[in-house]
Protein backbone atom coordinates (compact mmCIF):
# COMPACT_ATOMS: atom_id res chain seq x y z
CA UNK A 1 0.00 0.00 0.00
CA UNK A 2 1.45 3.21 -0.87
CA UNK A 3 1.54 6.47 1.20
CA UNK A 4 -0.28 9.25 -1.02
CA UNK A 5 -2.52 9.84 1.78
CA UNK A 6 -0.45 11.01 4.76
CA UNK A 7 2.21 12.53 1.67
CA UNK A 8 -1.16 14.95 0.95
CA UNK A 9 -1.84 15.52 4.64
CA UNK A 10 2.63 16.29 4.99
CA UNK A 11 2.32 18.86 2.36
CA UNK A 12 -1.51 20.41 3.91
CA UNK A 13 0.71 20.71 7.02
CA UNK A 14 3.59 22.66 5.35
CA UNK A 15 0.93 25.05 3.74
CA UNK A 16 -0.52 25.65 7.44
CA UNK A 17 2.37 26.24 9.42
CA UNK A 18 4.19 28.08 7.02
CA UNK A 19 0.79 30.31 7.06
CA UNK A 20 0.44 30.30 10.65
CA UNK A 21 1.32 33.64 12.55
CA UNK A 22 1.19 32.44 15.81
CA UNK A 23 4.67 30.07 15.30
CA UNK A 24 7.76 32.21 15.62
CA UNK A 25 10.31 32.23 12.33
CA UNK A 26 12.94 30.31 14.04
CA UNK A 27 10.33 27.52 14.96
CA UNK A 28 8.63 27.87 11.73
CA UNK A 29 12.02 26.83 9.99
CA UNK A 30 12.76 23.67 12.05
CA UNK A 31 8.85 22.70 11.50
CA UNK A 32 8.98 22.59 8.02
CA UNK A 33 12.61 21.17 7.49
CA UNK A 34 11.36 18.00 9.80
CA UNK A 35 8.06 17.98 7.69
CA UNK A 36 10.28 17.60 4.44
CA UNK A 37 12.95 15.60 5.90
CA UNK A 38 9.79 13.01 6.66
CA UNK A 39 8.68 13.72 3.60
CA UNK A 40 11.11 12.04 1.97
CA UNK A 41 11.30 9.41 3.97
CA UNK A 42 7.43 8.25 3.08
CA UNK A 43 7.62 9.09 -0.91
CA UNK A 44 9.52 5.40 -1.62
CA UNK A 45 7.71 3.87 1.75
CA UNK A 46 5.26 0.86 1.04
CA UNK A 47 2.86 0.02 4.03
CA UNK A 48 2.14 -3.66 5.06
CA UNK A 49 -1.64 -4.09 4.70
CA UNK A 50 -1.58 -5.59 8.36
CA UNK A 51 -0.49 -2.19 9.58
CA UNK A 52 -2.98 -0.67 7.23
CA UNK A 53 -5.05 0.18 10.45
CA UNK A 54 -2.04 2.19 11.67
CA UNK A 55 -1.23 4.25 8.46
CA UNK A 56 -5.00 5.30 8.52
CA UNK A 57 -4.66 6.12 12.44
CA UNK A 58 -1.72 7.90 11.27
CA UNK A 59 -3.35 10.07 8.71
CA UNK A 60 -6.42 10.56 10.80
CA UNK A 61 -4.15 12.39 13.32
CA UNK A 62 -2.95 14.93 10.46
CA UNK A 63 -6.14 16.01 9.21
CA UNK A 64 -6.97 16.69 12.40
CA UNK A 65 -3.94 18.60 13.20
CA UNK A 66 -4.49 20.48 9.77
CA UNK A 67 -8.17 21.32 10.61
CA UNK A 68 -6.97 22.61 13.95
CA UNK A 69 -4.59 24.86 12.51
CA UNK A 70 -6.87 25.81 9.78
CA UNK A 71 -9.23 26.77 11.75
CA UNK A 72 -7.39 28.08 14.80
CA UNK A 73 -8.77 26.06 17.60
CA UNK A 74 -5.40 26.80 19.42
CA UNK A 75 -4.68 29.59 20.82
CA UNK A 76 -2.07 28.81 23.03
CA UNK A 77 1.31 29.26 20.98
CA UNK A 78 2.95 26.07 22.76
CA UNK A 79 0.73 23.89 22.52
CA UNK A 80 0.05 24.36 18.77
CA UNK A 81 4.07 23.67 18.47
CA UNK A 82 3.81 21.31 20.59
CA UNK A 83 0.90 18.89 18.65
CA UNK A 84 2.97 19.87 15.38
CA UNK A 85 5.66 17.92 17.02
CA UNK A 86 4.26 14.78 18.58
CA UNK A 87 3.00 14.62 14.88
CA UNK A 88 6.19 14.73 13.58
CA UNK A 89 7.43 12.05 15.87
CA UNK A 90 4.71 9.86 15.55
CA UNK A 91 5.55 9.99 11.66
CA UNK A 92 9.21 9.19 12.13
CA UNK A 93 8.25 6.37 14.93
CA UNK A 94 5.93 4.88 11.88
CA UNK A 95 8.57 4.75 9.54
CA UNK A 96 10.22 1.86 11.64
CA UNK A 97 6.93 -0.19 11.70
CA UNK A 98 6.21 0.68 8.23
CA UNK A 99 9.86 -0.84 7.11
CA UNK A 100 9.45 -3.71 9.78
CA UNK A 101 12.86 -2.08 11.72
CA UNK A 102 11.12 -2.74 15.35
CA UNK A 103 14.22 -4.99 16.63
CA UNK A 104 15.67 -1.74 16.89
CA UNK A 105 13.57 -1.03 20.42
CA UNK A 106 14.72 -4.72 21.12
CA UNK A 107 18.02 -4.36 20.55
CA UNK A 108 17.88 -1.14 22.67
CA UNK A 109 16.35 -2.42 26.07
CA UNK A 110 18.64 -5.33 25.88
CA UNK A 111 21.67 -3.05 26.38
CA UNK A 112 20.08 -0.94 28.34
CA UNK A 113 19.20 -3.73 31.12
CA UNK A 114 22.79 -5.04 30.98
CA UNK A 115 23.77 -1.34 31.65
CA UNK A 116 21.47 -0.89 34.38
CA UNK A 117 21.89 -3.68 36.23
CA UNK A 118 25.71 -4.02 35.91
CA UNK A 119 25.09 -0.09 37.26
CA UNK A 120 23.12 -1.19 39.91
CA UNK A 121 25.82 -3.97 40.85
CA UNK A 122 29.18 -2.10 40.98
CA UNK A 123 28.17 1.44 41.45
CA UNK A 124 27.89 0.75 45.44
CA UNK A 125 31.86 -0.21 46.15
CA UNK A 126 32.88 2.98 45.00
CA UNK A 127 29.45 5.18 45.39
CA UNK A 128 28.01 3.56 48.37
CA UNK A 129 23.99 2.69 48.16
CA UNK A 130 22.84 6.08 47.56
CA UNK A 131 23.35 6.66 44.21
CA UNK A 132 21.81 3.38 42.60
CA UNK A 133 19.27 3.91 44.78
CA UNK A 134 18.40 7.52 43.37
CA UNK A 135 18.62 5.59 39.69
CA UNK A 136 16.54 2.42 40.84
CA UNK A 137 13.18 4.66 39.95
CA UNK A 138 14.26 6.38 36.87
CA UNK A 139 15.24 2.77 35.67
CA UNK A 140 11.76 1.22 36.44
CA UNK A 141 10.05 4.01 34.93
CA UNK A 142 12.75 4.06 31.90
CA UNK A 143 11.91 0.21 31.03
CA UNK A 144 8.71 0.82 31.48
CA UNK A 145 8.38 3.77 29.04
CA UNK A 146 10.42 2.69 26.85
CA UNK A 147 8.10 -0.36 25.91
CA UNK A 148 5.50 2.01 25.09
CA UNK A 149 7.76 4.05 23.16
CA UNK A 150 7.61 6.74 25.64
CA UNK A 151 10.00 9.65 24.34
CA UNK A 152 10.29 10.26 28.23
CA UNK A 153 10.81 6.79 29.15
CA UNK A 154 13.51 7.08 26.62
CA UNK A 155 14.98 9.86 28.38
CA UNK A 156 15.20 8.47 31.60
CA UNK A 157 16.89 5.11 30.08
CA UNK A 158 19.73 7.21 28.66
CA UNK A 159 19.93 9.21 32.02
CA UNK A 160 21.66 5.86 33.04
CA UNK A 161 24.61 5.86 30.70
CA UNK A 162 26.84 8.72 32.16
CA UNK A 163 26.86 7.41 35.63
CA UNK A 164 27.33 3.57 34.26
CA UNK A 165 30.66 5.44 32.15
CA UNK A 166 31.37 6.82 35.60
CA UNK A 167 31.32 3.47 37.34
CA UNK A 168 32.99 1.64 34.95
CA UNK A 169 36.05 4.34 34.47
CA UNK A 170 36.52 4.07 38.29
CA UNK A 171 36.41 0.53 38.11
CA UNK A 172 39.13 0.35 35.33
CA UNK A 173 41.37 2.74 36.99
CA UNK A 174 40.90 0.79 40.07
CA UNK A 175 41.81 -2.23 38.04
CA UNK A 176 44.98 -0.61 36.68
CA UNK A 177 45.85 0.96 40.24
CA UNK A 178 45.74 -3.13 41.15
CA UNK A 179 47.31 -4.54 39.02
CA UNK A 180 50.48 -2.68 39.69
CA UNK A 181 50.45 -3.63 44.07
CA UNK A 182 48.15 -6.75 43.36
CA UNK A 183 49.57 -8.23 46.86
CA UNK A 184 48.65 -4.42 48.58
CA UNK A 185 45.31 -4.92 46.71
CA UNK A 186 44.49 -8.55 47.95
CA UNK A 187 45.46 -7.39 51.46
CA UNK A 188 43.13 -4.36 51.70
CA UNK A 189 40.02 -6.00 51.14
CA UNK A 190 40.86 -9.31 53.26
CA UNK A 191 41.59 -6.39 56.01
CA UNK A 192 37.22 -5.45 55.11
CA UNK A 193 36.62 -9.38 56.77
CA UNK A 194 36.56 -11.26 52.85
CA UNK A 195 38.46 -14.35 52.52
CA UNK A 196 41.98 -15.07 50.90
CA UNK A 197 40.57 -16.96 47.82
CA UNK A 198 37.61 -14.29 47.33
CA UNK A 199 39.56 -11.56 47.57
CA UNK A 200 42.30 -12.57 45.05
CA UNK A 201 38.58 -12.99 42.80
CA UNK A 202 37.29 -10.03 43.61
CA UNK A 203 40.53 -8.01 42.85
CA UNK A 204 40.08 -8.84 38.66
CA UNK A 205 36.44 -9.63 38.49
CA UNK A 206 35.27 -6.44 39.69
CA UNK A 207 37.53 -4.66 36.71
CA UNK A 208 36.27 -6.80 34.11
CA UNK A 209 32.99 -6.39 35.09
CA UNK A 210 33.96 -2.54 34.93
CA UNK A 211 34.99 -2.94 31.17
CA UNK A 212 31.64 -4.94 30.06
CA UNK A 213 29.95 -1.94 31.89
CA UNK A 214 31.91 0.32 29.63
CA UNK A 215 30.95 -1.77 26.69
CA UNK A 216 27.13 -2.24 26.86
CA UNK A 217 26.85 1.56 28.33
CA UNK A 218 28.62 2.47 24.26
CA UNK A 219 26.48 -0.11 23.16
CA UNK A 220 23.51 1.63 25.04
CA UNK A 221 24.33 5.07 23.48
CA UNK A 222 24.65 3.69 20.22
CA UNK A 223 22.03 1.89 19.63
CA UNK A 224 19.60 4.76 21.50
CA UNK A 225 21.03 7.82 18.95
CA UNK A 226 20.13 5.44 16.17
CA UNK A 227 16.74 3.96 17.77
CA UNK A 228 15.86 7.49 18.85
CA UNK A 229 13.41 8.19 16.02
CA UNK A 230 11.39 4.97 17.60
CA UNK A 231 10.22 7.32 20.68
CA UNK A 232 6.82 9.30 20.70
Amino acid sequence: MNTKLVLSTIDQLLKEVNKAKSISDKKKEKIIKSLKDVHIKYEDLEVPEELKQQYNQLNSKGIELVKELRNSKIDNKNEIENNIETYIRYLKASVFDFEGRNNYLRKYITSFLFSSILFLALSPQFYGFILPVLFFLPIYLGLKGVKQRSMTGFYMTMSVVPVAFMTAATWIRYGISASKDYTRAVASIVESGVSQNLAQNLVWIGPLFGVLLLLFSIIQLYRGFKSKDLFI
